[in-house]
């Protein structure tokens, strides 16, 4: 699998304290998105300025050229970057770091056992949209020791999204805007996939809640909160605050946040 991260102790990605593993690539384009480095399965280079020393170790080994130091500051030329990774080798500090990782099976596995031996909540596959490596998900499952769960925007073939929620123990599913055309004006994707999956998912007796993360003036109007009221029903579901976060996670990836 190709993932961006893992992260232990956490207390919001399911039951109890939990791993969480980020899968790159996503077929939304939220502007919002929080975790933005996980936006593409293609490498990216990661800039947290706040550690750089300024050393200049980095612009010896680029072979393009790409680091500059202007009166201190550090400039990227992300048009002539090709993630190669030899920077970040040399990077004393930790400032420069590529996006994508590849996690093998073996590693999964033992990171799961650890998970059961230690007695922690289990394992939580978020992303990005994990289902876009929903066969690497479903090739691993049946062998995973731990309680599992997801992390999806719904937004995947219908035959696949069955087939993975068969195999997890607990869904986490966005309902983020309830109006077609104003969810392909955001997303950039319909939601219609979306909410036949969300029917899938309430026939398949399988514990879930649903989530609307609360994007100012986009997704928090009483108009969208109460049509998503609607497609919600009884379903357990939750709204997740805005996470201010996300613009800095943008510009380490040389990003602009579109968000105000």
């Amino acid at each position: 699998m190709k993932i961006t991260d893992i992260q232990s102790f956490s207390l919001h990605d399911g039951p109890g304290i939990r791993t969480v593993i980020f899968l790159a690539g996503c077929p939304l384009t939220c502007p919002w998105c929080h975790n933005p480095e996980a936006k593409t399965a293609s490498q990216r280079l990661v800039f947290d300025a706040s550690r750089c020393i300024g050393c200049h170790a980095c612009a010896e080994v680029c072979p393009t050229d790409v680091h500059k130091l202007n009166e201190g500051r550090h400039i990227i030329d992300r048009t002539l970057c090709r993630a190669t990774g030899h920077c970040t080798e040399v990077c004393p500090s930790g400032a420069l770091s590529l996006s994508v990782r590849e996690l093998s099976f073996p590693e999964l596995i033992s990171l799961a056992e650890r998970e059961s031996r230690l007695g922690g909540g289990g394992i939580t596959f978020s992303g990005g949209e994990p289902l876009l490596q929903g066969e690497e998900l479903l090739s691993v499952l049946p062998s995973i020791c731990t309680h599992t769960a997801i992390e999806t925007s719904g937004y995947a073939d219908e035959d696949l999204f069955c087939r993975v929620i068969s195999k997890i123990d607990y869904v986490m599913m966005d309902i983020k805007i309830a109006d077609d055309s104003l969810h392909h004006r955001y997303t950039g994707v319909s939601n219609r996939p979306i909410l036949k999956n969300l029917a899938i998912l309430r026939k398949s007796g399988k514990p879930f809640i649903l989530r609307t993360p609360l994007i100012p003036d986009i997704t928090d109007t009483e108009e969208n909160l109460a049509a998503i009221r609607e497609i919600v029903r009884d379903d357990p579901w939750e709204t997740l605050s805005y996470n201010s976060a996300a613009k800095m996670k943008h510009e380490r990836i040389g990003l602009t946040y579109l968000i105000q």
